[in-house]
């Protein structure tokens, strides 16, 4: 008879315990980590640059602007040497990359490169090449570029 008031007693006990203390925390989804390479540093010769764009977009950032530069000053310098801009995706994403060459195309025409020196090229995605990469590539003999450690 004693025995049903005292298991009473030790749920009653029990259920206040459990009731007393928070429950525990829900677990947090982390963010998944993107590595994401360091932007290639301008060499100054102009010869070949590396213009990379923020992924899904097609707008030239600063630092790829920077990029063209030394790109301008060979072209400028050399008024028949042609440009040659690839850009390499699969093939759902090649409508971005075509408006990623247009995109360049126009900021070398803006600054006084003749279209008719500009070949662009769309080419399908290569083992290693990263789709989010323009390769911008001053083509022929730079006989009259300056000498970049002058």
């Amino acid at each position: 008879m004693m025995l049903k008031p005292l298991l009473g007693a030790l749920a009653a006990v029990a259920l206040l315990g459990a009731c007393s203390s928070p429950p525990p925390p829900r677990p947090v989804a982390q963010a998944p980590v993107v590595v994401v390479p360091p932007p290639a540093v301008p060499t100054g010769d102009g010869r070949v640059a590396t213009i990379r764009f923020d992924p899904m977009s097609s707008v030239l950032t600063p630092l790829a602007r920077a990029e063209l530069g030394p790109v301008l000053d060979r072209l400028m310098a050399n008024p028949g040497t042609p440009v040659r801009i690839t850009s390499y995706s699969e093939r759902d994403a090649m409508p971005l990359s075509r408006e990623r060459t247009q995109t360049i195309r126009l900021a070398l025409t803006e600054r006084g490169v003749p279209t008719a020196r500009i070949r662009v090229l769309n080419a399908r995605l290569m083992p290693n090449a990263d789709p989010d990469v323009v390769q911008v590539q001053v083509q022929g003999p730079a006989s009259r570029a300056p000498d970049p450690r002058a």
